[in-house]
């Protein structure tokens, strides 16, 4: 033995001292020994001593040998050693039995008869040791094995639950293309649990084709097939015959720890009912467009059938009105144009409304000061108020100075009509007051306020209902009833709000809030359709010619009595847009007025024609028609178009627009185009 090893222990029990000692002397050197003359003190000294070896007497008093090795045989794997003389036949037999002894040596023992069988014992013992840590390590490893086959049996089913209850379809297939697994689900999805189909049969097999239902889906571009080729495959959308189903798949190879493919596993959705909804929004979709095209066609053309008829009117009595009358034709007159205004002011209220229902009404929002505009709307309705003898007033207050942010053109549109109903439904001599004020965080309110009659508390809910005068039919006020309809949309298109509160017998409040504008920018300078400060009808240098293409028979015998005011302009008229585009290249005139509802083409195709031919694309063109769209105006201006007039015609501004447009014709050259 080294010096660094253990010393094994050895444990000698005999009731004769001298014997111990001499066995002491023999083995010492090499082994730990412990020593005991009393068979119970030995299995004392067993309990606390990891002993390897265990040499007892077999005759000792108390506790013979093989009884002593009997109770040693349960507390130590000691191996055991009997020594006695022959004569002990019968005892060493219960030794072997009862006491599992490993040999017995004889009385009296050789010396290295005796150390060489405690060598021989210790090896023993140290054999055992190791094959029962090793047996330990084995019933180890049987039950790690056991309880890892119980956990993998519990992963199985939970798995096997998990695959089981799943909404979606699992497919699993090997390296040869052989399907190994359907879940319950990818067996309802298929309409049929079976294996035996081979890759390329896979198609035809399982009913598969493209989403339009009826082209069979390649077998190869499956994608499991593909995932079983090393790809990962995300969104296929495929359609199952014989299910009736749409369905989506994702696809992912299978690989081992080396990373070889070994198959491939499909993930199969149900999305028919998410296609039948994608279909059903398509469906609204078109469905909302056409309606929206059809209100868009509606309101075109009821801008031009409704206007055209009022051309005639209103044009008509404008030439009247130019000429000398009696006075009572002069009267006549009035009322003619009277009721004429009243009327296109009621189409344009009832056609805004329509394009706001329809998402057509375009709007400028933009920061604009509270003062200005309701200066500027008093300045408009002052003729009407003298008349009545209202006085209109603005109160004194820090908010005019602010800022808000709307459409100018139309919160001017909103504040005329409420000055203009506390004005009409004031009483003679009366007041009209208009406020301003904040009102919460980033809002400022303008209220108008009239010393009228009031309106009923049972007729406050109507009040912004369209065509709902209130009984102020009976009053013999003028008022169409769709006015504070089209400026409550307006309002809320805006981003604002508008109410009133009245009181019978005091008068009404009327108000409108809307938001600050975050920063004070001032507007640019408002656009006109033609320039002022023209020179009015004089002599022409030459005579000129006017093209005018209409199919409107009162539109041209409208336009013949215009021009018949001006004896040096030749007017041309076309009742067709291809009839118009030959006379334009025959006469080369120098202003053409097209109207856009022709018979033959569009009016805006016979524009691009004049501007492509090099021949007329110069000669200014002057757009008349009853289509008041903005959008329709603005797309007109950037094809080319120097200025657009709404029917019906106001007969002073088209003569001011003809006459400084041929003046510049013939004197000096054309300045740009004129519309905005």
């Amino acid at each position: 033995m080294t010096k660094t090893d253990v010393k094994p222990t050895v444990l000698v029990v005999d009731d004769e001292p001298r014997i111990l000692d001499s066995i002491r002397a023999l083995l010492e050197q090499d082994f730990e020994v412990e020593a005991s003359t009393n068979a119970h003190d030995a299995l004392t000294i067993l309990e606390n001593a990891p002993v390897a070896v265990i040499l007892v007497d077999q005759r000792m008093p108390g506790l013979t040998g093989d009884q002593f090795l009997a109770k040693a045989q349960t507390l130590s794997d000691a191996t055991r050693i009997l020594i006695t003389g022959y004569a002990d036949i019968d005892a060493l037999i219960r030794a072997v039995n009862h006491g599992g002894i490993f040999t017995y040596l004889p009385k009296p023992w050789e010396p290295l008869q005796l150390r060489g069988t405690v060598v021989k014992a210790v090896e023993r013992f140290q054999d055992v040791k190791q094959q029962r840590k090793a047996a330990e390590i084995v019933s180890q490893q049987q039950e790690a094995l056991a309880r890892s086959e119980a956990a993998l049996r519990e992963q199985t089913k939970l798995l096997r639950s998990i695959l089981d209850s799943m909404a979606d379809g699992v497919l699993v297939a090997n390296e040869d293309g052989e399907m190994l697994l359907f879940n319950p689900a990818a067996r309802q999805m298929v309409g049929q649990d079976t294996t035996a189909a081979r890759q390329f049969e896979w198609s035809e097999h399982y009913a598969i084709c493209q989403p339009d239902m009826i082209t069979p889906f390649p077998s190869k571009d499956l994608p499991l097939a593909r995932a079983r080729r090393g790809q990962t495959v995300d969104g296929v959308e495929l359609y199952i015959k014989q299910s009736k189903i749409f369905v989506s798949v994702n696809g992912r190879p299978l690989r081992d720890d080396a990373g070889s493919v070994k198959g491939g596993v499909a993930v199969v959705r149900d999305i028919t009912a998410h296609k039948r909804a994608e279909e059903m929004l398509l469906r609204a979709k078109e469905e909302a467009e056409h309606a929206n095209r059809a209100k868009s066609e509606f309101l075109s053309r009821m801008s031009h059938e409704l206007r055209t008829p009022l051309n005639s009117i209103l044009g008509f009595a404008q030439i009247l009105e130019m000429g000398p009358m009696r006075s009572e034709q002069k009267d006549s007159v009035d009322q003619i144009l009277k009721g004429g205004h009243h009327l296109l002011s009621l189409i344009n209220e009832v056609l805004d409304i329509a394009r706001i229902e329809a998402g057509k009404l375009a709007l400028s929002p933009e920061p604009i000061l509270v003062r200005e505009a309701v200066d500027e709307a008093v300045d408009l309705v002052t003729p009407l108020a003298d008349r009545r003898q209202v006085t209109v007033s603005r109160k004194a207050s820090e908010a005019w100075s602010q800022y808000i942010q709307a459409d100018r053109q139309r919160l001017r549109q909103v504040i005329l009509n409420l000055l203009s109903n506390a004005i009409k439904y004031n009483q003679d001599g009366g007041s009209v007051t208009v406020s301003c004020s904040t009102n919460g965080p980033g809002r400022l309110r303008i209220d108008v306020i009239d010393t009228g009659l009031g309106i009923p508390p049972s007729k406050m809910d109507l009040l912004f209902s369209p065509f709902e005068r209130l009984g102020a039919e009976e009053t013999g006020i003028e008022g169409s009833g769709v006015g504070l309809a089209l400026s409550r949309k307006l309002v809320q298109t805006m981003g604002g709000t508008i109410g009133a509160t009245s009181e019978l017998g005091y008068g009404s409040i009327f108000w409108v809030e809307f938001p600050r504008a975050d920063e004070q920018l001032q507007p640019d300078e408002p656009c006109h359709q033609h320039e002022s400060g023209h020179k009015s009808a004089g002599v022409l240098p030459r005579a000129c010619t006017v093209l005018y293409i209409e199919d409107n028979v009162s539109s041209g015998a409208l336009m013949e009595r215009v021009f018949a005011a001006r004896p040096g302009i030749k007017l041309v008229s076309a009742m067709q847009g291809r009839i118009g585009l030959e006379l334009a290249f025959e006469h080369l005139p120098d202003l053409i007025l097209l109207d856009i509802h022709l018979p033959d083409m569009r009016g805006d195709e016979v524009l691009l024609h004049l501007r492509a031919d090099p021949r007329t694309r110069d000669i200014p063109v002057a757009m008349v028609s009853a289509d008041a769209t903005q959008g329709q105006i603005d797309r007109l201006a950037t094809a080319g178009a120097q200025n657009y007039f709404t029917k019906p015609l106001d007969v002073k501004k088209l003569l001011a627009f003809v006459d400084a447009t041929l003046q510049r014709a013939t004197g000096e050259q054309l300045a740009g185009p004129l519309l905005n």
